[in-house]
């Protein structure tokens, strides 16, 4: 994915803080639509800076998708795995249908838990996604 970003901070010689707009499926053609009022929502993300970009300028950044897609997968679907899996097993424990499905919403919350600790693990063990590939 390679798409631009703005550089908000240095942070050493090696990596600077980005920003970057949100990508959405809708395209933001809103005057062929009608308009969703989708936000222009920007994110904040670390980039390893190849290219010694400096506070301001507009860069080119790579994403690196197999790391994208995998934290999404796991962010995303453990919750409903989660979910299942208490259901099934209060259910082979002989449970009624409504209690397996009351201990599987405690699946739910557990697995949103996990997916929180998880994002808070890649945060501070500073992985980045993104590279500079070039200023411009």
């Amino acid at each position: 994915m390679i798409q631009k970003a703005v550089v908000k901070k240095i942070l050493d010689n090696t990596h600077a803080e980005i920003e970057v707009q949100r990508q959405s499926a809708c395209g933001h053609d809103c005057a062929s639509c009608g308009g969703c009022g989708a936000p222009q929502e920007r994110i904040k993300a670390v980039a390893i800076n190849k290219v010694q970009a400096e506070v301001g300028d507009i860069v080119t950044i790579e994403g690196e998708n197999k790391q994208i897609l995998r934290m999404a997968a796991i962010v995303y679907t453990m919750p409903i795995v989660m979910f299942f899996v208490f259901v099934i097993i209060a259910s082979l424990a002989g449970m009624k249908e409504g209690i397996a499905t009351g201990i599987g919403c405690i699946g739910i919350v557990i697995g949103i838990a996990f997916s929180v600790l998880y994002n808070k693990k890649v945060k501070k063990e500073g992985k980045t996604f993104f590279t500079i590939i070039k200023k411009g």
